[in-house]
């Protein structure tokens, strides 16, 4: 199997002297793949870069698009408020499923799983949340008895109040994220040109 090129899509660069390009492959299975956006202008090229937004379908089936911006090279960067700087994700399922639980989950959840942990006889009749933390119990600790389960949900609320980092916080964090990065984009966006490629 092997990548040709197919077709290259083109743009005029902002001072009209020159394009902007992108060349397109498909294989023998009738798969095509974008190649990277290139700016053929010298001049162009020392004022701005390419950026790409990747869209998503609802469905893990939908196909995703790109649209590609000018932006000045010298745009700043996003400086705001991090979650990842803030609270670094810290734990891993396989070898600290508690502290993870508390990273993942409110406390409200994790007792409302621990409820349904304690009112049914079987892992399998689990639903929710509840399924889905016996899952990831199943691939790290390799088992899904239930007092296994309902021992590690017990140790994640009894150390929930003290953990800096948990769900809750992170989620204020985030939310402020989310909305700084917003008005970051917003005006962004002008001084930005989008990139209509065409063959």
């Amino acid at each position: 199997m092997s990548w040709e090129e197919m077709y290259t899509l083109s743009a005029a660069c902002p001072c009209g002297k020159s394009r902007i390009t992108q060349k397109v492959y498909g294989d023998d299975w009738n798969r095509y793949e974008d190649g990277p956006v290139v700016i053929e202008c010298v001049d162009c090229a020392k004022k701005f870069k390419i950026e790409t937004i990747t869209h998503y379908g609802r469905l893990s089936s939908d196909r995703y698009w790109n649209t590609y911006y000018l932006t000045p090279i010298d745009y700043p960067d996003y400086s705001g408020i991090k979650e990842t700087e803030i609270y670094p994700p810290k734990a891993n399922p396989y070898n600290d499923m508690t502290n993870w639980l508390i990273e993942n989950y409110t406390m409200e959840e994790l007792s409302s799983v621990l409820s349904q942990l304690n009112n049914t006889t079987s892992s399998a009749k689990l639903t929710g949340i509840a399924a889905s933390i016996r899952e990831m119990h199943r691939k790290a600790k390799k088992t899904v008895r239930l007092r296994m389960i309902i021992q590690t949900v017990e140790s994640a609320l009894k150390c929930y109040p003290d953990y800096v980092g948990n769900k809750r916080q992170r989620d204020v964090v985030r939310k402020r994220e989310e909305k700084e990065r917003e008005e970051y984009t917003l005006e962004k966006r002008k001084f930005q040109k989008v990139i209509t490629l065409e063959r």
